[in-house]
């Protein structure tokens, strides 16, 4: 018997690891050709597996060949005996060793084809049971790319078909504006309808010629990309929207046959349309621009919906469009406000009343009208309005985000997250569904959450300002202000037209004492006597509000501003004095502002000064009511846990209010002012010194990090 090495020497010999390697190169050589063939000429998958299963399994018979043969001269022969004689045949006993070596080769393939098998087939989808699209933005043939009122059309037909078919009973459509960012992520077709959560997708394509316009669809499973149904159709142009309201009758007939044609799916903005070319490419040109959600871009839509409807003063879409983008351009609107809030809500009422009265079933003007209500401080009847548009279009997910943020606004926080969370269902790439998500998930505590959703609304839209306002919020909630200014300024420098983000940006300079280093904050109106008082500059601080307040003694607000200064750094019985006269000028409303309850707080602690304890127990009390009611939320609120320190440092708790202190700043509470407030000096010094070092220190710092941030180039779009 051979041992191992002398095995290892007669394989070396009969040259049967050379032969195995060339065979292994040429196996190689040979599945590239066929994976090549296979994908130009679109064969299934079988065929390619069989072969490659085949040459690879063979290696145990090449092998064994390889031990007896070789090629020499031109052609096979055998390898002559360790005796140097050539052997005659190949016996019997060779024979029967080749039949085992193939039986062996030929069950380990089988068995490797096998497993290479998916466990199950899967299950071909049924239209029936498919409940769920999304429609995918429609391409171009090639010849058609240089017209761009094509690509405009190509880009609005999935939005318009997706809200024809939202007013299917039954059916969960999403937002065609998340089908469009995901298709220029260039996803595939199961990652779209992954993310999208749904189970089958509308795919299509558009070529004109002349005024014939040709659409072909085709309805895919989600997951397998399989094609369920396709259907070619042939309108002029002219009859576009009409050719919109087929397709998504077409389509939801298909997947739903309790859906009867001219019955159940009805087309409810009939009247909404146009028929007038000029006026539809206007329209589109103006939704591209409302998708970008910056202030300029909201400028540049409002002016072609104005364009739409100079060319067809009938164009009831258009008149909702132009409603949208005021009210969104508002001083009401936290994102784009430039218009005043007033002027933006009398012109969205009047446009609102001319597209109602061309299309009374319009889901989106009856949204867009509870937006304007709600501006107008009329909570009830905007609700009406959003759940009068859901019922036209259950599917309509941005009056399921407005109708969030009213809920949320009323207190309704359970009902207000269900509303956003459906919301992200049917619209889960949307700029304002993401920040609000990300928002919420901010303010409870859920960082990690809320970092990846705002990380991924910038991924997903790097032109918005939104996703560094949200990474603004996450950073500053966690007392990391360095962070939290980098995202204004890059937020900012998105959008430069948006001046709360500058105001934010410069309110974070102040809290920063980075003064040296923006000097016109001197200049600014707004932040002058912040500049003064963290500059301590408190003698121009006194006599410029002195000045003030001589000009306008009975303003309320004006009083305790500089009342709250005394308290700080000046005269604090001049600074008491001050809150009681101002306290004669409040509304009952106005004192007990959360998170801070506030200028209610400051007036209790003015009448403790003058011995009212009954007065300030009344204004405590009420304080106290509205933090027991905040806390009881899920909320992870460092303005709460402050409100609770002062609130037990007047009630002379003072363990209390140091653990409520203690609380505070670990959820990120970061004022420079803070032990500078009179409200707290029941407190030992020696007690307070810990918290004071430690605030030092995090402000300290947090300045050190954004000085060593400014010296970074910004990315030219974060």
């Amino acid at each position: 018997m051979l041992n191992p090495r002398q095995f290892y020497r007669r394989l070396r010999q009969r040259k049967v690891l050379s032969t195995v390697l060339a065979y292994l190169v040429l196996v190689w050589l040979l599945l590239q050709v066929v994976a090549v063939v296979s994908q130009l000429l679109q064969l299934p998958p079988l065929p390619g597996t069989i072969i490659a299963i085949s040459l690879i399994a063979a290696t145990p018979l090449v092998c064994y060949l390889a031990w007896f043969y070789q090629y020499q001269h031109g052609r096979l022969q055998l390898i002559a005996r360790a005796d140097g004689h050539m052997p005659v045949i190949f016996g019997t006993k060779q024979r029967t060793g080749l039949l085992l070596v193939s039986l062996c080769s030929a069950l380990l393939g089988y068995q490797y084809y096998l497993l290479s098998r998916p466990n199950s087939e899967p299950a071909a989808l049924s239209l029936l049971a498919a409940n769920s699209i999304a429609v995918l933005p429609f391409s171009q043939l090639k010849q058609d790319h240089a017209n761009p009122e094509l690509e405009l059309l190509a880009n609005s037909l999935a939005e318009e078909i997706s809200s024809q078919l939202g007013r299917s009973p039954g059916l969960t459509v999403a937002a065609a504006s998340s089908g469009q960012v995901l298709s220029r992520q260039q996803l595939s077709l199961a990652e779209i309808a992954s993310r999208l959560s749904v189970a089958t997708l509308l795919s299509g394509s558009i070529s004109l010629q002349g005024q014939q316009l040709q659409i072909n669809l085709q309805l895919l499973d989600g997951s397998s990309g399989q094609t369920l149904w396709s259907q070619q159709l042939e309108r002029e142009l002219t009859d576009i929207f009409a050719l919109e309201s087929e397709v998504a009758r077409s389509v939801a007939n298909t997947l739903q046959a309790s859906l009867k044609d001219g019955n159940s799916l009805q087309d409810l903005s009939a009247n909404a349309s146009t028929q007038s070319a000029d006026a539809y490419v206007s329209y589109l040109k103006a939704r591209e621009q409302y998708r970008l959600q910056t202030s300029e871009a909201m400028q540049q839509a409002r002016q072609l919906f104005e364009q739409a409807i100079g060319q067809d003063p009938e164009y009831a879409l258009a008149y909702v469009g132009l409603a949208d983008t005021l009210l969104l351009l508002s001083d009401g609107s936290k994102e784009f406000g430039i218009i005043d809030v007033d002027i933006a809500t009398k012109l969205a009422a009047e446009y609102l009343e001319k597209a109602l009265r061309r299309a009374p079933e319009l889901a989106e003007a009856y949204a867009i009208q509870g937006k304007m209500l709600e501006l107008q401080q009329q909570p009830e009847p905007a609700l009406a309005a959003y759940q009068q548009a859901i019922a036209l279009n259950p599917n309509l997910a941005v009056a399921h985000m407005w109708q969030y943020l009213l809920l949320k606004q009323q207190g309704k926080y359970d009902e207000s997250l269900q509303a956003l969370e459906r919301a992200y269902q049917l619209d889960p790439v949307s700029i304002a569904v993401l920040y609000n998500r990300g928002y919420e998930q901010a303010i409870r505590g859920q960082f990690a959450e809320a970092t990846d959703s705002f990380t991924q609304l910038i991924s997903d839209f790097p032109e918005s300002p939104l996703g560094n306002v949200g990474m603004s919020l996450v950073a500053f909630n966690q007392g990391l202000l360095a962070d939290s200014l980098r995202h204004w300024q890059y937020a900012h420098q998105i959008s430069p037209e948006n001046t709360g983000y500058r105001r934010n940006y410069l309110g974070l300079v102040l809290s920063l004492g980075l003064t040296d280093r923006h000097p016109e904050l001197a200049d600014n109106p707004r932040f002058r006597n912040s500049y003064l008082l963290r500059n301590s500059d408190f003698d121009t601080l006194f006599k410029e509000m002195t000045f003030k307040l001589a000009a306008q003694p009975d303003d309320a607000w004006l009083q305790f501003e500089m009342a709250w200064y005394q308290m700080l750094a000046g005269n604090k019985e001049q600074a008491a004095n001050l809150l009681l006269q101002s306290y004669a000028l409040f509304d009952s409303e106005d004192l007990y502002g959360m998170p801070m309850c506030s200028p209610a707080i400051e007036i209790a602690w003015a009448l403790n000064q003058q011995g009212q304890q009954q007065q300030a127990a009344e204004l405590k009390a009420r304080c106290q009511k509205q933090l027991h009611a905040a806390m009881q939320s899920e909320l992870r609120d460092s303005y709460l846990n402050h409100l609770a320190a002062r609130l037990a440092a007047l009630q002379g708790e003072n363990e209390l209010a140091l653990q409520e202190l203690q609380q505070a700043m670990a959820y990120g509470w970061r004022e420079w002012w803070t032990f500078h407030d009179p409200i707290f000096e029941t407190i030992p010094p020696d007690q307070l010194a810990q918290l004071r070092q430690q605030l030092d220190n995090a402000l300290a710092e947090q300045r050190r990090l954004a000085l060593a941030q400014a010296k970074q180039p910004a990315p030219a779009n974060q």
